[in-house]
């Protein structure tokens, strides 16, 4: 009988475990007795803290969220496999000033809990200013592009490299100050990633 080198036993284990389908917990945003903010999956009261209130919704927001009731549903779980799904999710996010959502393309890897939680308070604030528009961040630290030679050495063909994050513009409650937030770009299996 063939046995599978122990290399190959652990990536194999872990592609049969991707098949079985993974749980989205939802994230909710608690006040603690103290006054301070505390993220968690599970309830508040559970934890002796209260729901923090959440703002009333946009009518872009309600329309997003009655489009599910339609049968085609806006929100695909998984992760954005492309830049445009991913700049849908965080547009979405914000119309529908959802933070939880905006979290949910965020990359957590490595991160503690003090910075966590810093991390979705500033996620929070973003899905609460007005969106104007999202722009690509190029990498200025070598060439934007490299040319591919052609017949006679005359360059016929440009390959861009892809962004290293986005900018967002938006302005602040009152609709007139700007605001501007830079999201670094990461691509982790497969899947486009945001960062602050």
């Amino acid at each position: 009988m063939a046995t599978l080198p122990r290399r190959l036993a652990l990536p194999l284990a872990l592609l049969a475990f991707a098949g079985i389908g993974v749980a989205h917990a939802q994230v909710r945003k608690c006040v603690m007795p103290d006054g301070k903010p505390l993220y968690t999956d599970q309830k508040c009261e559970a934890l002796g803290a209260t729901e923090f209130p959440t703002a009333p919704t946009t009518t872009r927001a309600r329309e997003a969220a009655t489009a599910g009731n339609t049968g085609s549903s806006l929100y695909r779980p998984g992760c954005s496999h492309t830049l445009q799904d991913l700049v849908f999710e965080i547009t979405t996010a914000i119309d529908a000033q959802d933070p939880n959502r905006l979290s949910g393309i965020y990359d957590w890897g490595g991160m503690s809990d003090a910075a966590a939680n810093a991390a979705m308070d500033r996620l929070d604030a973003i899905v609460h200013r007005p969106l104007l528009d999202i722009s690509p961040i190029e990498d200025t630290s070598g060439a934007d592009t490299a040319i591919l030679p052609g017949p006679d050495d005359v360059p016929r063909t440009t390959a861009r490299r892809p962004p290293v994050g986005l900018r967002l513009e938006q302005t602040q409650a009152n609709g007139i100050t700007p605001s501007r937030t830079s999201l670094a770009l990461r691509r982790r299996y497969g899947c486009w990633w945001i960062a602050l």
